[in-house]
Formats: C-alpha cells, sequence, structure tokens
C-alpha cells in the first residue's frame, strides 16, 4: 500500500517577515536597559527592598556580562558615543548611590553576626547544649 504526501504536508512552516528582519538589540539599547536596571535597584534599595535589590543586581550582573560578549568592536559615530556616554553616566551614578545605601546595611548585618558568634562561643564555653530541633 503506497502512502502518498498532501500538499499541505510538504509546505515550509511560514515565517513571518518581523522574524527575518529581528536583530540583536543594538549597543545602545543593550546600555538603556542596563541604566534601566541600575535605576530600579536604587529604587529598591531607597524603600529598603534589599530583597529586590539583589534581584536587580543579578540581572544587572547578567546584562553586563552579556553586553561584554556581543559589544561591537567597531568605532561608534559621534552621537552614538555621546548617548553611550551619557548611559555609561547614569549607570555609574545608580550604582554608586546604591552601594552608597548598602553600606550601613551591611556593616549592620556584620555587627550582628559578630555578637551571634560571641554569643555562641559563650554558651559553647560554658557547655550549654541547645536541644536538638525536630
Amino acid at each position: 500500500m503506497a502512502r502518498t504526501m498532501s500538499l499541505a504536508s510538504l509546505r515550509t512552516p511560514e515565517i513571518s517577515m518581523t522574524s527575518l528582519t529581528q536583530s540583536p538589540p543594538s549597543i545602545l539599547e543593550n546600555y538603556q536597559e542596563i541604566a534601566d536596571i541600575t535605576g530600579e535597584m536604587l529604587s529598591a534599595a531607597k524603600a529598603g527592598d534589599w530583597d529586590l535589590a539583589m534581584v536587580h543586581g543579578q540581572q544587572y550582573c547578567e546584562r553586563v556580562e552579556r553586553l561584554r560578549q556581543t559589544e561591537q568592536k567597531a568605532p561608534l559615530d559621534e552621537a552614538t558615543r555621546a548617548m553611550k556616554y551619557d548611559l555609561l553616566v547614569r549607570i555609574l551614578e545608580n550604582d554608586a548611590l546604591t552601594r552608597d545605601l548598602a553600606i550601613p546595611q551591611l556593616a549592620r548585618l556584620g555587627e550582628l553576626l559578630g555578637r551571634m558568634k560571641r554569643q555562641q562561643t559563650l554558651l559553647s564555653a560554658y557547655g550549654y547544649q541547645q536541644a536538638p530541633e525536630e
């Protein structure tokens, strides 16, 4: 019994024109995305939402690494170079302001950890045994 193929099964899948013309994000789009992320990271730090600031910090690191791998070495025209410079300044300012907010928090956490360590040392010195948790 011979199998016949229909014309529909021989068709190639349709490809939209947008999928053919899509290109990777431009250098400025990458820098703009990083600037937006650092702005969100700064806003989270100002609000004291350190978990969200950490999420944005991870995104920031991932985008920078992606940019490092894809950045073109070709020279930029004057207008693009000026826009890139402005975005870099914004990124660095956001990063510095976020760090300024984070440093006191890190110092506070270090102090708390130091206290906990001293308490554990004292407790073990006096033979205190903590009951096993169930």
